[in-house]
């Protein structure tokens, strides 16, 4: 706790913000001369080091396109709706601040892309 003088406590009475930028001083101040304060300028990063791709190819060497052709319309519709269900649990799970693995994103609006561009190819 910051104690003022009582000469100086009815000149100065600092709110509840300037209260805690002196506690961030003091504690940046007691780990900078401990050793253990952080480093003001952050860790280099290289150039797409953490971007990890989400693949459209199976294991087995063929495309997501030509695995969902050889399924029925029936099959595909219920791949669709379980696409979209899964869209709706992610952006859920965004709302309420659970983790969600944003390139998930993307391979699920991809699979629904991919279903039905082969819907209206049957068609």
């Amino acid at each position: 706790v910051v104690s003022f003088p009582p000469s100086l406590s009815p000149l100065f009475s600092p709110g509840p913000r300037t209260m805690m930028k002196m506690l961030v001083c003091t504690v940046a101040l007691c780990l900078a001369q401990s050793g253990l304060a952080f480093s003001p300028t952050p860790a280099q990063r290289t150039a797409f080091a953490s971007i990890q791709r989400s693949s459209t190819v199976m294991k087995t060497g063929e495309s997501l396109a030509a695995q969902l052709r050889s399924q029925s319309d029936d099959e595909l519709l219920a791949a669709v709706d379980a696409a979209k269900a899964e869209l709706y649990d992610m952006r859920h799970k965004r709302a309420t601040r659970q983790t969600v693995k944003t390139s998930d994103y993307d391979a699920a609006k991809y699979k629904i892309n991919v279903i039905n561009m082969i819907l209206s190819e049957r068609k």
